[in-house]
């Protein structure tokens, strides 16, 4: 005979179960230091990417691709603020704007992670990270070329927290 005290078990179990099969989304990636282009932060990335730097006027703009999946842009200035709450909060208040945004699927103290319709038929997914770093502010976001579904999106934002 089955007591509730069983079912209890059996429900605990099949949950540490389920919780243990979701996958790190950054676990076929590799550390990636990117000193040696500029920028003394370490994110992770599939191995063997293609790495572009631009140099602007006030900003560093570093590009990390490898595939159509994988395509990260970290753009490095002067922190005008020490606040990454204040910061994550404009750029998400940036996001809004955008006549495409359609909705906030994470949404974390230092980044999320939207979604954007042009209609029902094409969807588009983006993220923001924000980390502050001596006098250095640092904001992740996917590359504005491409398409991303939400599972590369989620890898990217991973890889770079």
């Amino acid at each position: 005979m089955i007591n509730s005290k069983h079912i209890t078990i059996g429900v605990a179990y099949m949950i540490i179960v389920l919780a243990a099969c979701k996958q790190d989304p950054t676990s076929h990636l590799i550390e990636l230091d990117l000193l040696s282009y500029g920028m003394p932060i370490v994110i992770k990335a599939p191995e063997s990417p293609e790495i572009k730097k631009m140099d602007l006027v006030f900003t560093k703009d570093i590009t990390v691709q490898k595939g159509d999946d994988f395509n990260l842009q970290i753009f490095e200035s002067e922190a005008v603020s020490r606040d990454v709450g204040e910061i994550k909060s404009r750029l998400l208040a940036e996001i809004k704007q955008n006549p495409y945004f359609f909705n906030v699927l994470q949404d974390d103290p230092a980044g999320f992670i939207y979604e954007s319709r042009v209609d029902s038929n094409y969807t588009n997914y983006g993220f923001r990270h924000v980390r502050i770093q001596g006098d250095k502010e640092y904001i992740f976001q996917q590359s504005l070329r491409g398409k991303f579904t939400l599972e590369a999106v989620e890898t990217m934002y991973a890889a770079v927290q």
